[in-house]
C-alpha cells in the first residue's frame, strides 16, 4: 500500500480481484471498497458500493450507487481523508504544504 503525496489515498486492487479496492490512510488503517450488486436479505443497505476497514468489514459505510467506480473511489477516498483530517489536523496541515493552521473564515 501506498499512501499518494495529496490528501487523498491511492487505491490498489485487492489480489488482483478488479471488484476489491484497497488504500492505507495515513494512520496505517488498510480500507476496502467494493461493490454489492445484489444484498443478502436481510442486509439494511441499498446496492451499491461500500467502505470498511479490512481489519473490521462489519463496520461499514455505504458510499453510492450512482455514478460507477470512479465516483465511489473519489468519495471514499474523500471520506478516509476528512477521518485522517478529524484524527490528526495538524498532521493534514503539514501533509497539504500549509504553513502553519488556518485562520478561520
Amino acid at each position: 500500500m501506498s499512501y499518494a503525496n495529496g490528501p487523498l489515498p491511492q487505491w490498489e486492487m485487492a489480489n488482483g480481484y478488479s471488484g476489491t479496492y484497497e488504500a492505507e490512510d495515513p494512520h496505517d488503517v488498510v480500507w476496502r471498497l467494493w461493490l454489492v450488486e445484489q444484498p443478502a436479505d436481510g442486509d439494511p443497505l441499498p446496492p451499491g458500493y461500500r467502505l470498511a476497514p479490512r481489519d473490521n468489514l462489519a463496520n461499514v459505510t455505504y458510499i453510492t450507487q450512482e455514478h460507477g467506480l470512479y465516483h465511489a473511489i473519489d468519495v471514499a477516498g474523500l471520506q478516509i481523508a476528512a477521518d485522517s483530517t478529524k484524527a490528526d489536523p495538524a498532521g493534514a496541515v503539514r501533509q497539504l504544504g500549509l504553513r502553519g493552521p488556518v485562520p478561520p473564515r
